[in-house]
């Protein structure tokens, strides 16, 4: 899927909102050299290294809902190219919309994120499990409200050889988790009970069991499906 359209939108809709010419945040952030480095490139031009951290401390300790937001759209770009650092991944993102009250936004601004987040999760899935992780993008649509349904009814529709791949592998990652009422959902916690309950059910279902059962992957990729029929069976009440 071509991500580009999504990100110029994004670009498009925050334009309004300034880069900022001081940084409220404690004295032991050193708001100042932070300010400097945010603003040593122009805005697309701003790298990981510039970015990854003030994007960890946004609003919360560094600036405010304005000043994300000016920077979301590269936040956002970095995160589906180079998620390296903790800020730039995207659950964090995802929290980080809830907590400046992103439900309150102007609807273009929320149409534009959700439409990234879920062009993202549909590009993610469609790679090796070797070459991406996307499942926090659906972990991300989860905590911002987006549609959930229609993201795991694009996954397992989907054509794709990878897709069943990342299915595979998504259950040697949260699907235990998700399943089995841990305590510990790691990111899945600030989805909410209501999507982590949906996210079970759908786990559990024959739909996702016949998927797996029908993949033709690649000789060396079957082991991926085998163990994930192990902890199907495993978790199955």
């Amino acid at each position: 899927m071509q991500l580009q359209p999504l990100i110029d939108d994004c670009y498009e809709v925050f334009a309004s909102y300034p880069p900022p010419r001081v940084l409220n945040a404690s004295a032991a952030r050193d708001p100042d050299a932070i300010l400097k480095m945010l603003t040593s490139l122009p805005l697309r031009e701003l790298t990981g290294e510039e970015l990854g951290a003030y994007a960890g401390w946004a609003m919360t300790t560094v600036g405010d809902t304005r000043d994300y937001k000016h920077f979301l759209p590269r936040i956002l770009e970095l995160a589906v190219f180079d998620a390296s650092w903790h800020g730039l991944d995207p659950p964090v993102i995802a929290g980080k919309l809830n907590y400046g009250g992103w439900q309150t936004w102007p609807t273009e601004e929320r149409t534009a994120v959700r439409a990234l987040f879920a062009g993202a999760w549909r590009r993610g899935f469609d790679q090796h499990p070797d070459e991406a992780d996307p499942s926090g993008w659906l972990c991300g649509i989860a905590i911002i409200g987006g549609d959930l349904n229609a993201a795991l009814k694009a996954w397992l529709f989907s054509t794709s050889p990878n897709a069943v791949l990342q299915l595979a592998e998504f259950f040697r990652g949260d699907a235990e988790r998700l399943i089995s009422h841990k305590a510990d959902r790691n990111f899945w916690d600030a989805a909410g009970d209501a999507a982590i309950e949906r996210m079970r059910r759908w786990l559990l279902s024959e739909p996702v069991l016949d998927r797996l059962l029908s993949a033709q992957v690649r000789p060396e990729d079957q082991w991926r499906v085998g163990h994930a029929l192990l902890v199907l069976d495993a978790v199955t009440p």
